[in-house]
């Protein structure tokens, strides 16, 4: 018998966008494994940046119609997608950090690769936000997905600078953000015409 936290994952997990995860986290791996050791902090520290964006495409519903109709709040599925996410994301920057020789300081990369992961949720996320209820399919919520991982245009450039472990104080406001983010969209009416306020 399906716990109700299976019966939702499985569907939310099937609906998610994997492709950008999948093909990023095998790259990393690999280049992680390969590089030598006086680079292995610049590889793990980029490694954040990239998963952090390919996880915010995990965000994208490809059947919004059909979860949006579910007795499930928009939050409670949106946090699901971004914990489904976040420990993929999560797990790929640890093996990636393990495979390059678990370069230091391990307390600043892991803080730098958090803040990296929620600074693209939250740009994902509100992007997502916006645009539920359009038409366009997938292919136009990857190109929402993408224009909300933009902001980690300027950490993947903060790579080359010495790492620091006041990312840290950045996870509760980004948090805060992507929270805010997960909730349901207001939705504007008239009552001109008949138009029920919040229906359109």
């Amino acid at each position: 018998m399906k716990t109700p936290a299976v019966s939702l994952a499985v569907p939310l997990a099937r609906a998610a966008d994997w492709l950008p995860l999948g093909i990023t986290a095998p790259l990393v791996l690999a280049g992680a494994w390969l590089v030598p050791a006086e680079f292995a902090g610049a590889v793990v520290r980029s490694a954040g940046a990239v998963l952090a964006a390919a996880a915010a495409f995990t965000l994208v519903d490809g059947m919004a119609a059909t979860t949006a109709a579910t007795p499930v709040p928009r939050w409670v599925r949106q946090w699901a997608r971004t914990l489904m996410a976040a420990a993929a994301a999560g797990g790929g920057w640890g093996a990636a950090w393990w495979l390059a020789g678990a370069p230091g300081p391990a307390d600043a990369l892991a803080g730098e690769a958090v803040a990296a992961l929620l600074l693209a949720l939250a740009g994902a996320g509100w992007a997502v936000r916006r645009a539920e209820g359009r038409s366009g399919g997938r292919s136009e919520g990857r190109a929402v997905a993408l224009a909300g991982a933009a902001p980690l245009l300027a950490a993947g450039a903060g790579t080359w600078a010495p790492v620091g472990s006041g990312w840290w104080w950045a996870v509760v406001p980004l948090l805060l953000v992507v929270a805010a983010a997960h909730t349901d969209p207001v939705r504007r009416g008239r009552w001109r015409g008949g138009v029920i306020p919040g229906t359109r």
